[in-house]
């Protein structure tokens, strides 16, 4: 970490704050924003595929959605870390057999890993985020592997919608934090709030 960038200042702020929420607020705020996300995929996900993340820490805890995300038929493919900070994805289901990551400190399902090929298949993908502006751009957690995978996909005759989850504080005012040009933007946000486009 290079103490002089601001954005790692942001996210140790952020992240400390997420703390604070403690476990019963992260899953209330997650349980309302199941709420509105459900709907919404409904309407945005009509091949009923998509990737969404393994929480770890204190993010928006992720494992009741995806369990309720299989009971309602829907395909999904979680994340897995290679080198050179890049993702390749798994299918997930429930009672996937789970394996240390080789290259990061996560456990991850194991299966057949698909490149960003499979994108040309997937509705939507739900993007993990630190924070995220009314713009658009989102602030990760430092490493890029979201990054590299979204530019991948410039390629593809066929990109998926780019949806963050946040908790409610971190949907922000545009310049809350500093945008580099390799960063990318996600379409939309799910917040307790609602879901939110964000993108014309």
């Amino acid at each position: 970490m290079n103490e002089n960038d601001p954005k790692d200042e942001i996210r140790t702020r952020l992240r400390a704050e997420r703390r604070a929420l403690g476990d019963a607020e992260r899953d209330a705020q997650m349980g309302s924003l199941r709420g509105h996300l459900l709907p919404w995929l409904a309407e945005h996900a009509p091949r009923k595929t998509l990737t969404c993340f393994l929480s770890y820490g204190a993010e928006p805890p992720t494992g009741v959605l995806l369990d309720e995300l299989d009971a309602a038929g829907y395909t999904v493919y979680v994340p897995v870390c290679e080198p050179e900070r890049r993702l390749s994805w798994v299918r997930w289901f429930p009672g996937v057999e789970m394996a240390r990551s080789s290259v990061a400190p996560i456990d991850e399902p194991v299966g057949q890993r698909f490149s960003a090929d499979l994108m040309d298949r997937v509705d939507v993908v739900l993007v993990p985020a630190q924070a995220v502006d009314d713009r658009g751009d989102r602030l990760g957690q430092g490493g890029g592997y979201y990054d590299r995978f979204i530019s991948s996909m410039a390629g593809l005759g066929r990109v998926p919608k780019l949806l963050a989850m946040v908790f409610e504080h971190e949907l922000m005012a545009a310049g809350s934090f500093p945008v580099d040009p390799f960063d990318q933007r996600v379409d939309a946000v799910a917040t307790a709030s609602g879901v939110r486009n964000l993108t014309v």
